[in-house]
């Protein structure tokens, strides 16, 4: 009976020492946290676990209102091992100016670019902010369509091809979405993603190069990038300007301006209830944006469409 007692008053003593552990592991990292944010180091160690607790069932709480919030709560939730796909954490060799340019962009965003998109979203009506969303979906169209072929799709890039030219005319110079209504769907792709598909199957999505942060752009890293500078090289509304020597200030700026402006101002909720739920706000925007990249060449990859990949990976999380 007596060395009955001692076992079990071992195994409690050795339970109480790892979660102890524990606990002093989630406070050191949580005023790591705050020494980054810049708010004040919590004193001793149970007011500092509880905030982390308290944070994570507040974001549980609230990420069901977008599906944005909710590809960013897998990836904090994943935790700094490895998700469902094998992939490991995200490298970020170069954070330290990464952090300074996100530092930046944050300002600049709050200053100018967030209170645009808020008068944006609230005093332009909405027929008009889908017109100017049709308008601007309608320029990328060309630059879909060539990727498309490139990522061995030459069907779907004929149906791209053909909204251009439906929208284009019927459509207004792609003011209203008429080949839609006419049953060609729309879709959405990039030379980064083509670059992600043809990698080869030894290479995780999430494995997209070291992770950048571009003054303005945001989130990417080397593969969008790189992708992303293909995409400006082969969009005949790029080519144009520099071939007939039109001024980039009438062109080329107002439409960068609108795409950020509207993008701004349909994932306000998204990256506001990011920003409030998450401890450090760089972590988390890092890790939605690489697994919602991940996901969408996965997804082509595949041949399967990203919410039935997205619903596959949350019945898997549901069974572990």
């Amino acid at each position: 009976m007596i060395e009955k007692c001692c076992r079990k008053s071992t195994k409690q003593s050795s339970g109480a020492y790892s979660l102890q552990s524990a606990v002093s592991v989630c406070n050191t990292r949580f005023r790591t946290s705050c020494l980054w944010l810049g708010m004040p180091e919590p004193a001793g160690d149970g007011p500092g676990l509880a905030l982390v607790i308290t944070s994570v069932f507040k974001m549980a709480t609230r990420v069901r209102r977008s599906a944005a919030a909710t590809v960013v709560a897998a990836s904090l939730l994943g935790g700094c091992a490895v998700n469902d796909t094998g992939a490991a954490e995200v490298w970020d060799p170069i954070e330290t100016p990464n952090r300074f340019i996100f530092a930046i962009n944050r300002a600049v965003d709050v200053m100018a670019i967030r209170p645009m998109a808020v008068t944006y979203r609230d005093w332009v009506p909405e027929p008009a902010q889908k017109s100017v969303r049709n308008l601007l979906d309608n320029l990328g169209e060309p630059v879909t369509a060539i990727n498309e072929v490139f990522q061995g799709d030459p069907s779907r890039a004929a149906t791209t091809m053909a909204r251009f030219l439906v929208n284009s005319t019927i459509g207004l110079a792609g003011l209203f979405d008429v080949a839609t209504m006419l049953g060609m769907e729309r879709t959405k792709t990039d030379a980064g993603q083509t670059i992600g598909i043809w990698a080869g199957k030894g290479v995780e999505p999430e494995n997209g190069g070291f992770y950048l942060v571009l003054p303005l752009a945001g989130p990417s890293n080397a593969r969008d990038a790189t992708g992303l500078m293909i995409d400006y090289a082969i969009d005949p509304f790029q080519i144009l300007p520099i071939a007939f020597n039109w001024d980039w200030w009438y062109y080329s700026l107002p439409r960068y301006g609108l795409n950020v402006i509207d993008y701004r101002s349909r994932t306000m909720f998204a990256l506001d209830d990011l920003e409030k739920n998450s401890v450090d706000y760089y972590a988390a925007l890092r890790s939605a944006y690489t697994q919602n990249r991940a996901d969408l060449i996965r997804a082509k990859r595949d041949k399967t469409d990203t919410k039935g990949e997205l619903e596959r990976r949350d019945n898997l999380a549901l069974v572990r």
